[in-house]
């Protein structure tokens, strides 16, 4: 293996209470982290937990946080060794992988031809089916508006319209002709897939960590498509729809997958399950997917200190054998509904709570739309639900208007209690 600078400080490149909870892992898995803020998040109270802070130097961009230029000169100002990009912003972004690497520091996310390809979905497909997992019936990549209509006759409507890259637009389900034109149109230069729609699917990701030279583990799959009410983002792990052997079968088909690509890193691989429990291959998330703490609370792994080791040039050293689940875990974002001064922010298990707030500060859901993302760990499924029940009730936050009531409301639901609203309506097929 190539000389790998050795890594002692690492900068977390993502923003709000994803970089939060990133900085507590950097320091959890034995390295110095350094957080990087704007001006309005000069007092976030996870500044004071890293072990550097750095302001992005201003350079007129509207977004400090999308800054790939002003990320890169903060880290060489900090000392740092590496830069862990997070999951969002500039996460899935070539331009400031490349960057990062041209200026001497270690990237913690994929190797930049794994980040180009997975972000391609004709490539991940394609990958995708000759390493045997199933792609749902879709249309060659379309570019012009008037090439939909014969696949809306062939697949019947509504259709899905993905783009054909990620991170470019969104997906569209059209339940009429002049949508789904509409929405090619859209899609633009990268061109979209019109897609056969599944009535209702769970949406379920496995999380996968490649070595890069053919070896790769799974570490379970969480649920993403309990909805609750409407909005309400909540998460488990264990998936309570998915059984012994469906688990097994998507996760050595994932993990699989990236081993025959020989990807480096750490990744989500994403499936839809219709009613006959097939599972069906949508995306490959490049990095740690949305949702990665509940796998190190259920599974006792650390994927970003193991993002850190297999940078270093260390082996992974886990064996798929001893990766077996310990309890079930429970996730929800409790979300900002509008802007203003928070006069009580409190949660009863602070550990449990990844923010960036604090009591007396401004908030705006334009800058953070999520105010705390609270995730809870129990030996049984029904216990975790009831834990982060109880988590929520006791929470003050005062000042702003949030969907904290309609978090509560979603875990007390019947429907979630039973695991039934796993079950998605084609219009949430994402």
């Amino acid at each position: 293996m190539a000389d790998v600078r050795p890594i002692q400080r690492v900068l977390v490149a993502d923003r709000g209470e994803v970089g939060a909870r990133l900085v507590r892992a950097v320091e959890a898995a034995g390295f110095e982290s350094v957080a990087v803020f704007a001006d309005a998040d000069a007092e976030a109270p996870h500044l004071d937990e890293a072990a550097y802070a750095v302001r992005i130097p201003s350079s007129g961009t509207s977004d400090p946080y999308l800054d790939a230029a002003g990320i890169v000169a903060a880290a060489l100002d900090s000392g740092a060794d590496a830069v862990h990009p997070g999951f969002h912003g500039l996460a899935r972004s070539a331009e400031f992988a490349r960057s990062v690497h041209n200026v001497g520091l270690t990237w913690l996310g994929p190797r930049l031809d794994d980040l180009l390809w997975t972000l391609d979905r004709a490539q991940a497909r394609a990958r995708a089916r000759d390493a045997g997992l199933e792609c749902l019936p879709s249309s060659s990549l379309l570019f012009t508006p008037d090439e939909v209509g014969s696949w809306c006759e062939r697949f019947g409507l509504p259709v899905v319209i993905r783009p054909g890259r990620r991170g470019h637009g969104r997906t569209v389900v059209a339940h009429d002709l002049a949508t789904a034109r509409r929405a090619v149109a859209d899609a633009g230069e990268v061109g979209a897939f019109a897609e056969r729609a599944l009535a209702e699917a769970r949406h379920v990701v496995v999380v996968v960590v490649g070595d890069g030279v053919g070896n790769a583990v799974h570490v379970g799959e969480h649920e993403a498509s309990l909805p609750g009410a409407a909005g309400v983002r909540l998460r488990e792990c264990p998936s309570s729809g998915v059984d012994a052997a469906l688990r097994e079968k998507i996760g050595v088909g994932a993990a699989d997958f990236v081993a025959a690509w020989r990807f480096f890193g750490a990744a989500g691989v994403h499936f839809l399950i219709g009613p006959d429990d097939r599972p069906w291959f949508l995306d490959v998330d490049p990095g740690l997917p949305e949702g990665f703490g509940l796998h190190d609370l259920v599974y006792g792994t650390d994927l970003v200190g193991a993002q850190v080791a297999l940078a270093a040039g260390e082996d992974l050293g886990w064996d798929q054998e001893e990766i077996a689940a310990d309890g079930c875990a429970a996730e929800v974002a409790v979300a900002l509904r509008g802007r203003g001064r928070l006069k009580a922010f409190s949660f009863p298990d602070p550990t449990a709570v990844d923010s960036i707030v604090a009591e007396g500060q401004r908030v705006d859901p334009g800058k953070n739309a999520i105010l705390a993302r609270v995730r809870v760990r129990a030996p049984t499924r029904h216990a975790a639900l009831v834990r982060l029940r109880g988590m929520l009730e006791a929470a003050r936050i005062e000042g702003v208007e949030t969907d904290l009531a309609e978090c509560i409301a979603a875990l007390a639901d019947r429907a979630v209690w039973d695991g039934r609203t796993a079950r998605r309506v084609v219009d949430r097929q994402t």
